[in-house]
């Protein structure tokens, strides 16, 4: 049974290992429905790696090597950001320590020490990017899916790198549609075969690459984002995305209907507002984007007329494809502050029309689970009716300039 005491290692300790600094960039983000404009300060780094000779990989998305080191993986990268992954897993798995367990000790939040169990896999990575990721298309776009831009770069020195590494959480489509997009900037199959892994059981490496993550909240809630490569994705995602077999504009409405929780109680309304407003459009309500392929859901979001969002999982995934003439309506939950989703897109140099909904009932006490909204159906026509002016009119959406330098 493999024992190992850990030390935490944060992105920012990792980057400073590499002379990688952390650049105060200023963020305008902009309220299409309000037209208001609202600045925050986030920073912005250069993408660190790093290469490592053996350990495990537990829970998915977490590294530690022989010598203890933890590297996590995520929109928080921090000790509290992952005790809640950690207890959660140790409840589920319910594992006891034995010759075929892996245990880690020296984790511990604001409840006290948190070993963790984990069954040790048969399977091993080896010569691997570690990709890392989870079920959620969203969070994977904004943090996993840009880092593939550096693999080109990376791979004219390391030759030895064979595969890429994710956990079986990630659906394939997502991991084939990121790595396509990489290998499209060039040109150039990368020629990487993609490992899928058991994310309930401790895995063990040998010569892996890490890059952290490209979009991240630190211990102090400071949003850190590699904004150069983040935009670069989108760009490139967006480009790959202009040809489709939709003739006529069209307006696209993506809905949670079918989701296990924050729905839009009063959709069918707000769905009579848009055919009313836009009479001359097609009206293509998606209940269920994500049973169709990659390259096929963005090119549906990519060339529509106006987006409208019910806000979910998938909302890094539409973000990245916004064309910049096309109006994006974003219907959010006032349960959640948002304010990642809208720095995120503040540093992609777009913006939405945000709508709030209002939950409906006695507020859950789940921190992943929302009640279900409603929205202010006259708040949403009168947004409706000036995008559909401008629409109409042919009058681009507007834009603004902030005069940032390069920060590497």
């Amino acid at each position: 049974m493999p024992e190992l005491k850990i030390k935490f290692v944060g992105i920012k300790d990792l980057a400073e290992k590499q002379g990688i600094e952390f650049v105060p960039y200023p963020l305008t983000f902009f309220d299409l429905n309000k037209f208001q404009l609202n600045s925050r300060l986030i920073h912005a780094f250069k993408p660190a790696l790093a290469v490592l000779n053996s350990g495990w990989i537990i829970d998915g998305n977490v590294v530690v090597t022989d010598e203890g080191m933890m590297l996590g993986e995520g929109f928080t990268w921090h000790t509290s950001g992952y005790s809640p992954q950690f207890r959660s897993q140790n409840e589920k798995l319910n594992v006891s320590a034995s010759t075929n367990t892996l245990s880690i000790t020296g984790f511990k939040d604001e409840k006290g020490e948190c070993d963790i169990i984990r069954e040790i896999s048969k399977e091993e990575i080896t010569n691997s990017f570690f990709l890392s990721g989870f079920d959620n298309l969203s969070h994977f776009m904004m943090e996993i899916a840009p880092k593939t831009l550096l693999f080109s770069k990376i791979l004219e020195q390391a030759h030895n790198i064979k595969n890429v590494a994710v956990c079986s959480l990630v659906p394939r489509k997502w991991i084939d549609y990121t790595i396509e997009t990489a290998e499209s900037v060039n040109s150039k199959d990368l020629d990487l075969t993609v490992k899928q892994f058991n994310p309930d059981k401790a895995v063990r490496f040998k010569n892996i690459i890490v890059i952290t993550s490209i979009t991240h909240r630190g211990s102090n809630n400071e949003i850190r984002m590699s904004v150069k490569e983040a935009k670069s994705f989108s760009q490139q995602m967006c480009k790959n995305a202009t040809f489709s077999s939709n003739k006529n504009p069209y307006i696209l409405y993506l809905s949670r209907k079918k989701a296990s929780h924050r729905r839009t109680v009063n959709q069918d309304n707000l769905v009579k507002i848009v055919k009313k407003n836009f009479p001359k459009f097609e009206f293509i309500l998606e209940n269920e984007i994500h049973k169709l392929g990659m390259k096929d859901q963005a090119m549906l979001i990519y060339n529509a007329s106006l987006i409208i969002e019910e806000a979910g999982g998938s909302t890094g995934f539409t973000n990245n494809l916004l064309n910049d003439h096309v109006p994006y309506v974003c219907i959010i939950s006032t349960q959640r502050e948002n304010t990642g989703g809208k720095l995120y897109l503040a540093g992609l140099d777009k913006y939405a029309s945000w709508i709030l909904g209002k939950p409906v009932g006695k507020l859950t006490e789940s921190t992943d689970i929302d009640n279900d909204i409603q929205v202010e159906e006259n708040d949403f026509e009168e947004m409706l009716v000036r995008l559909a002016f401008l629409i109409d009119k042919k009058i681009f959406m507007p834009k603004y300039n902030s005069i940032i330098k390069p920060y590497y």
